[in-house]
């Protein structure tokens, strides 16, 4: 039997070694760079830039998301144009759910049948949010909005400290509204004013 060469003697054998070692080098390498990459995105971004969640992160990002879709909904029930009615009436639809959503539905051909004579044009802009309790499916957020209306009945109406718009009259309102959490997300399931 022919005794095994010396891995000295082999040429060939010390090539491979070093390819060995040249990947070694360079996985590790590469490791470092990824190391050091999100080492420092985390440091300039903070916890939010991980791949994970957090369960106080969890419950921000729903905190979040239950006041965005009050204020999407009171805006779009506010937002009234004679002109164009079809895609304010959706906007209130697709983000109502249960009886509002019936109700609305019911009522929607009426609100367009008053605001097309009286040249109707209303919107809304969200002063302040508060969320008064949120459960894992259901949400009560207060929402103050303030609104300012023209229509052929506002024509005459002159500027004032009250509303500083010529031909339009201005509202406070305060909004409680209840969310419902349904397989497409929150949505609003009761509007209704507050004093």
């Amino acid at each position: 039997m022919p005794e095994p060469a010396d891995p000295a003697d082999n040429p060939l054998d010390v090539r491979l070694s070093v390819a060995r070692l040249g990947r070694v080098n360079t996985v590790l390498a590469a490791v470092v760079v990824i190391l050091v990459v999100l080492a420092a995105a985390v440091f300039i971004g903070g916890a939010r830039v991980l791949p994970w969640t957090t369960p106080a992160e969890a419950a921000a990002a729903e905190y979040d998301e239950v006041k965005a879709v009050a204020e999407d909904g009171v805006i779009a029930f506010l937002d009234v144009d004679y002109r164009d009615m079809d895609p304010r009436i959706q906007a209130v639809k697709e983000i109502s759910t249960g009886t509002f959503g019936k109700e609305y539905t019911a009522i929607a051909e009426q609100i367009r049948q008053a605001a097309i004579p009286a040249q109707t044009i209303s919107k809304g802009k969200v002063k302040q949010v508060g969320i008064r309790a949120i459960g894992s499916k259901k949400a009560v957020v207060l929402v103050a909005v303030d609104s300012v209306v023209t229509s052929s009945q506002t024509a005459e109406l002159k500027k004032s400290d009250t509303c500083p718009y010529e031909g339009a009259r201005c509202s406070k309102y305060r909004f409680k509204v209840s969310l419902a959490k349904t397989k497409d997300g929150w949505r609003m399931s009761d509007l209704a004013g507050v004093n």
